[in-house]
């Protein structure tokens, strides 16, 4: 793998050249100011000034492909007779640092929500500061490469079913909305605080048809009247008894839906709640699952949420998500 020990103006005019993008594209890609990048390739043996320029750049030469890479590596050698350090396969440390930040494209996220997402696993919360230097020039701790594999699989072909990531459920939400979730569907199992996702953003009347054409759905809500929801109404920093009004308000919606049903088809849409504390919020459609972790430190909206793939694999995340709700399902308050 081509790595940079020390970046001088003449690694960056290279690696631009590599890119072939004018100053004012690479000052983009880069994030810094064009009279920058200008600085930089004035001063061609002078090193960059700062770390996270460093490491802005080591990134851009880890994530650029084989031909850009290539084209970096002859520009260096043929510019100043410096042979840019080729590293072998069996170099742990960089096989470590590539993994990271191959999962991290992989996961389409940037330093910072895939340090959220990697808190979710490891019980402690990097920074993207931590990140990005386990990309460029630290090696990732083990507890970090265990958290990839828990998250993605031992390989990146193997993602244990998980089609998409993205950093909060408004992202989730405009990429799949309920009803490309839900149309059609035959078979719903949701748990979570409020299920805004089914009460709120698909409507009553799509319920009806759905529920007419043969869908059953179970549906869990954290007790409006119970503890656990004065807790989380704490984390997220949210009055005393406003999301349990919300909470409510969602499940007489559910209710009202279900009333409305002729009375053999009411057992399709089954109502409980139960009262532990918030772990995830889960919505099983078929074979598809979207999950996200309730974070103690942000609001439920700001988790990053997966979307997952049922799959033969019986080690699959969906088989984990599903064997979560059916647990809880068990031991929830029928309405």
């Amino acid at each position: 793998m081509t790595t940079v020990q020390r970046w001088t103006g003449r690694e960056t005019r290279a690696l631009r050249q590599a890119l072939r993008l004018s100053i004012r594209d690479f000052s983009a890609h880069l994030g810094v100011a064009e009279r920058t990048v200008s600085k930089w390739e004035a001063a061609l043996d002078a090193a960059c000034p700062r770390p996270e320029m460093q490491a802005a750049l080591d990134t851009a030469l880890g994530a650029a492909g084989e031909d850009v890479r290539s084209r970096f590596a002859s520009t260096c050698r043929n510019d100043a007779g410096r042979v840019v350090a080729a590293k072998a396969t069996s170099d742990l440390a960089a096989a470590a640092r590539r993994r990271m930040t191959d999962a991290r494209n992989a996961a389409g996220l940037s330093p910072d929500a895939f340090a959220r997402l990697l808190g979710t696993v490891l019980g402690w919360s990097p920074t993207a500061e931590r990140v990005v230097g386990w990309e460029t020039t630290e090696t990732p701790p083990g507890d970090v490469l265990l958290a990839l594999d828990v998250l993605l699989g031992p390989t990146a072909d193997n993602l244990a079913g998980l089609i998409a990531v993205y950093p909060s459920r408004s992202q989730l939400t405009a990429h799949l909305p309920a009803d490309r979730l839900l149309d059609g569907a035959r078979r719903v199992r949701a748990i979570g605080l409020s299920l805004n996702m089914l009460c709120q953003d698909y409507a009553d009347r799509h319920w009806q048809t759905l529920l007419a054409g043969g869908t059953h759905a179970r549906c869990l809500f954290l007790d409006p009247a119970g503890t656990a929801i004065q807790a989380r109404e704490a984390e997220e920093g949210f009055v005393s008894g406003q999301l349990a009004a919300l909470t409510k308000l969602n499940v007489e919606t559910l209710l009202r839906v279900r009333e409305r049903l002729p009375g053999e088809l009411q057992t399709r849409m089954e109502l409980a709640t139960y009262d532990e504390t918030l772990r995830f919020n889960i919505v099983l459609v078929d074979d598809q699952c979207v999950a996200q972790p309730y974070l103690t430190d942000s609001r439920g909206v700001d988790s990053p949420a997966f979307v997952i793939r049922q799959s033969t694999d019986q080690a699959g995340l969906y088989q984990v998500f599903e064997q979560f709700f059916e647990s809880r399902w068990q031991r929830g308050e029928a309405l």
